[in-house]
């Protein structure tokens, strides 16, 4: 009989499960097969290993070689444990879509439905808050490292997943007019998109980067933006990042939660929201263009197929709200004087114009008379 609910505890030993003993066994193989996404393969992992640990099973093939009865039963008390638990709706509606696609991938048929149904009710969204611009600069005052900084210059600057600092590399960005770069997130995958970072960004990075040209690395196009602390041939985990994160921000901040228990401002992606929320209340900017900046293509029905802005029109879309975007009172002084100089710019490029055009005239005017004058 499986273990009750209620007197069965998770494991903690790790060492029962090794990933390098079990990496090339069939069933797991074929579970890698089903999934696309890097990220998607690494969340899946830990929660398959999850349930390992649970039920005491030693590897992925004894999992796959169990009862289909027996399998049942299991799946259904470790969700009855994670409810007891009070765990999230999708957290446990995650651990389970990982196991269906084990045991699917695998040949093994289960009574889904009925798990399905097990499922907690989902529960109202929480961590929806982003940060104020106030915030950041207390994150800022409090955050020594170079790289955090940077970082936090960069996601409030370009509003980008925190997960895709283990794509980005220093060939994927490039210089822009007013010291700006463009950023090619997530490069040569169905999800590439083209966000920017703004100067007050660009140069928090350069300081980064120079921190590691000082510590000897030689930053080449292939580098990583961010890299491992521990070997710069890895890029910055994005899990390393967001507990970092979490830990400046408990320490700067403190942190809010509501009722569900989950944070109100989630500690990276509340500058995602920032960004698009920035990006949307500003009338000027368009809100096609606006969701391309934040990476969502399918928005707008029809626009992924029929829309190909250049990176010009998305560069003056970002241009628009890149004085709500700034983080520091100097930077924004600056970014308003390069806007009216830019204005005046304009104003003399439209006088010049008009004054080429009204001599134009006048020559065409002098032309008539002339011909006239001859007839």
């Amino acid at each position: 009989m499986v273990q009750s609910v209620s007197s069965r505890k998770p494991l903690v030993n790790r060492n029962n499960l090794t990933h390098n003993s079990m990496t090339h066994q069939r069933t797991l193989l074929l579970f890698y097969s089903g999934i696309k996404s890097d990220a998607t393969k690494k969340q899946y992992e830990r929660y398959l290993n999850d349930f390992l640990k649970y039920f005491m099973i030693k590897n992925y093939d004894k999992l796959s070689q169990m009862e289909p009865k027996k399998l049942q039963e299991m799946i259904e008390d470790f969700i009855m444990y994670y409810r007891s638990q009070n765990k999230s709706a999708s957290l446990i509606a995650g651990k389970v879509s990982a196991l269906k696609l084990f045991f699917s991938m695998n040949d093994i048929i289960l009574n889904w439905d009925k798990l399905r149904k097990m499922l907690p009710e989902k529960k109202k969204l929480s961590g929806n808050q982003a940060y104020s611009t106030e915030q950041i600069q207390t994150l800022l005052k409090n955050t020594v490292h170079y790289e955090y900084k940077a970082l936090i210059h960069f996601m409030s600057a370009s509003g980008v997943r925190v997960g895709c600092f283990e794509e980005l590399k220093i060939k994927h960005l490039t210089d822009m007019n007013n010291g700006c770069k463009s950023v090619n997130v997530y490069a040569d995958t169905i999800h590439e998109y083209t966000t920017f970072i703004h100067t007050e960004s660009v140069e928090s990075l350069n300081d980064y980067l120079e921190s590691r040209k000082r510590k000897g690395e030689k930053i080449t196009d292939d580098s990583w933006v961010f890299c491992s602390p521990f070997d710069s041939n890895k890029p910055l985990s994005d899990g390393t990042i967001s507990s970092a994160l979490g830990r400046y921000v408990r320490k700067s901040l403190g942190r809010e939660k509501s009722i569900s228990g989950r944070y109100n401002i989630m500690s990276c992606h509340g500058f995602r929201k920032r960004f698009d929320t920035v990006l949307k209340s500003n009338r000027m900017v368009n809100l096609s263009l606006a969701e391309r900046l934040m990476g969502h293509s399918k928005t707008i029905p029809l626009d992924n197929s029929y829309f190909k802005p250049v990176i010009e029109q998305l560069f003056d879309e970002y241009q628009k709200a890149i004085p709500q975007l700034i983080i520091d009172e100097k930077y924004r002084l600056q970014s308003q004087i390069q806007i009216q100089q830019d204005e005046i710019g304009l104003l003399k490029e439209k006088n010049t114009e008009i004054e080429n055009l009204q001599n134009i005239i006048l020559e065409i005017q002098n032309n008539m008379l002339e011909l006239q004058r001859r007839t």
